[in-house]
């Protein structure tokens, strides 16, 4: 019998593995919704004998298995504790503070005291998991490659979103030996609820602003994660580490363009300043409230385009995360209810 995509059951890993090889256990899973289709991509990449001298011609007579690679998506409307995983996984270093409302603060992986390995966990995908299962597996060693959020204009859920996308070790456990556990309770965090303040312009309070996009890529070291001794699958090669290369983080946004503004002015100034965007949403508890701030410690303009957005004049604006020798580069905090991510 035919299966539906939509009976797709995902989970991953809200604690890390304690080692690349080692899975996430049932009490370190939760299960979460996604909005995209995708499902993980599990290559056995293999070669041939063609190049080989002694066959007497160029032909292939023999293929060989050569290593796995496992990559995936998971893009999803915007939420606590989806922001509070993404920060924690995908920025490395992460404290943790509070009780009933936990706090996340995450930074960039310190190389020097904390190495250069991200966090790893395991992602489960199934669709009818159990006896006539179509599709039961878990990738093992997982890691952020990057993530992404976006703000938009316009009402409901979509307004607010955030893409994942992460890389795994080669590792797999098919079935997956979990049983996925129910799903995990989420609290929106919407973009009408986001707070703009961009190198000294508040622009939300100056009803401004369009859309913004902000992000942070780890560049992986994929290639160098197969190395004598990293393992094998089936035959086949699986990495034995998961690093971080050139790290960088992004940020855009789009703004009205009104008498007045000052991007272009500051983008021929070179004018740095920080940039915090902030989103909130349900009480948690007390004066606690599900949220989420990234700030950027120093930006400057790399461009800034003049064009239109629904026929309404804006600026484009690309900024230039930098390094500040005080604070760093940037800092992601999020707060939700759910404890020991990470």
């Amino acid at each position: 019998m035919s299966a539906n995509i939509r009976e797709t059951k995902i989970g991953f890993g809200y604690k890390k593995q304690s080692a690349i090889q080692t899975a996430n256990v049932l009490a370190d899973i939760w299960s979460l919704n996604k909005t995209n289709a995708s499902l993980a991509e599990n290559t056995l990449n293999t070669e041939d004998d063609a190049e080989d001298l002694g066959k007497g011609h160029e032909f292939a007579t023999q293929v060989f298995k050569s290593h796995w690679d496992v990559q995936g998506s998971i893009e999803k409307y915007l939420t606590s504790e989806i922001a509070a995983w993404a920060f924690v996984f995908g920025l490395g270093a992460r404290v943790k503070s509070g009780t009933t409302a936990l706090t996340y603060t995450c930074t960039p992986q310190d190389p020097v005291g904390s190495g250069i390995e991200l966090p790893a966990f395991s992602f489960i995908e199934t669709i009818r998991q159990g006896g006539s299962a179509v599709l039961d597996r878990m990738a093992v060693g997982c890691v952020v490659q990057d993530f992404r959020v976006t703000l938009g204009s316009g009402p409901g859920r979509a307004s607010s979103k955030i893409l994942i996308n992460f890389v795994g070790c080669g590792k797999t456990v098919e079935p997956s030996g979990i049983t996925l556990p129910a799903g995990t309770p989420e609290h929106l965090l919407p973009a009408a609820s986001a707070t703009v303040n961009i190198n000294g312009v508040d622009y939300v309070t100056a009803r401004n602003m369009v859309s913004v996009e902000l992000g942070f890529e780890n560049d992986l070291r994929l290639d160098s994660g197969f190395f004598p001794g990293s393992g094998t699958q089936d035959g086949a090669a699986i990495r034995g580490r998961m690093e971080f290369g050139n790290r960088k983080a992004m940020l855009k946004f789009v703004a009205r363009f009104v008498n007045g503004s000052t991007e272009l002015t500051k983008l021929r100034n070179q004018t740095t300043g920080t940039a915090a965007i902030g989103l909130q949403g349900e009480l948690i508890s007390g004066g606690d409230y599900h949220s989420m701030t990234v700030t950027f410690q120093k930006v400057a303009f790399k461009t800034a385009v003049i064009g239109d957005t629904d026929g309404i004049v804006t600026v484009e604006v690309d900024c230039a995360p930098l390094y500040d020798t005080s604070n760093g580069l940037l800092s992601a905090v999020a707060k939700c209810a759910q404890d020991n991510i990470g």
